[in-house]
């Protein structure tokens, strides 16, 4: 089984310029806890709920802080990808080696799709 079996092929993506209050506004428009941060159609780096949850337990945030901020602020810069042919053994040892939760599918320098964590766990909810 390959990658672009398995991924969402329609991701959530903001830009590093977007403020933390349209990320979290995207996440909870797509249901999800990952958005792909794309500048000029070039992947420069994943939010995650967990990026959120560090950076803001770190200090006292205001919410005036959470409008403000840039998501290249809190973002993780250059994220782990995989190409949508590679074998979706090959993801799942970098999802589990690296101990993240999701990483963008880049096919020939755009962004194809996402692969998660949740992307298993629904293909073998389906499964049974």
């Amino acid at each position: 089984m390959q990658v672009r079996e398995l991924m969402n092929d329609n991701p959530a993506t903001v830009s590093p310029q977007d403020t933390l209050a349209k990320a979290l506004a995207t996440m909870a428009d797509h249901k999800t806890r990952h958005v792909v941060v794309v500048d000029k159609d070039s992947v420069v780096g994943i939010l995650s709920d967990r990026d959120l949850s560090i950076h803001f337990n770190s200090g006292n945030k205001t919410q005036q802080a959470w409008e403000q901020m840039q998501v290249a602020e809190v973002m993780t810069p250059r994220p782990l990808t995989i190409g949508s042919m590679a074998e979706i053994r090959e993801a799942a040892r970098l999802l589990l080696r690296e101990a993240i939760s999701a990483m963008p599918v880049v096919d020939n320098g755009q962004l194809a799709g996402l692969l998660s964590d949740r992307d298993f766990t629904r293909y073998f909810a389906r499964k049974s």
